[in-house]
């Protein structure tokens, strides 16, 4: 089962009300799609070139929450496809790529306690949200359901970011939020990966 605690639930009634203001002015889920990676996009600019992470963190909210909203348009149409899903699937994967990228250029030459490469602890943080939704879009070849297990989902990934990059913006800590957030989405992947061969091996004993 997936777990019930997502921050998504919590803004689903106000990318309810985005979905349905923006089915009626015409605009598409796939358009909504673009749209999200758009504002991943700015993210890199208002990161990379400003340095400006209050900036920054608006803009990954928005990417965040415009992956709710094409999905929602798509319910509201009672229309889905597999190029709509499969769309959205990879731009989902490349604004995620544009924030970590924007991430790994703002930390180039920042060190963590005076020894430890930031860029070690982005890449293996992009890294290993790559592979939280790589899981879970195996598992999902093998078995029926959804196998969004763990903390760390893409929401929450997102979310976590815009709030500790507030924080930060205000009393510093980039390094040490950048640090956490490589622990917690790690112990994502590793749950993740071990709650579903747990399954696989159940599955096989069973047939």
């Amino acid at each position: 089962m997936a777990s019930k605690f997502r921050v998504r639930r919590i803004f689903r009634p106000i990318v309810k009300s985005v979905a349905k203001a923006l089915n009626i002015i015409g605009v598409s889920p796939n358009l909504a799609t673009i749209i999200m990676l758009s504002w991943s996009v700015i993210s890199f600019i208002t990161l990379v070139y400003f340095s400006n992470l209050i900036l920054f963190s608006i803009f990954v909210f928005l990417t965040g929450f415009f992956d709710g909203v094409d999905g929602a348009i798509a319910r509201i149409r009672q229309r889905t496809t597999l190029f709509g899903g499969f769309f959205d699937s990879v731009m989902d994967r490349t604004s995620e790529f544009v924030i970590f990228f924007a991430l790994l250029i703002y930390c180039w030459n920042r060190l963590l306690w005076g020894i430890i490469d930031m860029k070690i602890i982005v890449f293996v943080s992009f890294f290993s949200s790559i592979m939280i939704s790589y899981l879970r879009a195996r598992a999902e070849v093998f078995f029926k359901g959804d196998f969004d297990f763990g903390l760390m989902a893409r929401s929450e990934r997102l979310f976590y970011l815009v709030v500790t990059m507030i924080i930060a913006y205000f009393y510093g800590f980039v390094n040490d939020f950048l640090f956490i957030f490589m622990i917690l989405v790690l112990i994502t992947s590793f749950y993740r990966y071990f709650k579903i061969v747990k399954l696989i091996r159940t599955h096989e004993k069973e047939n």
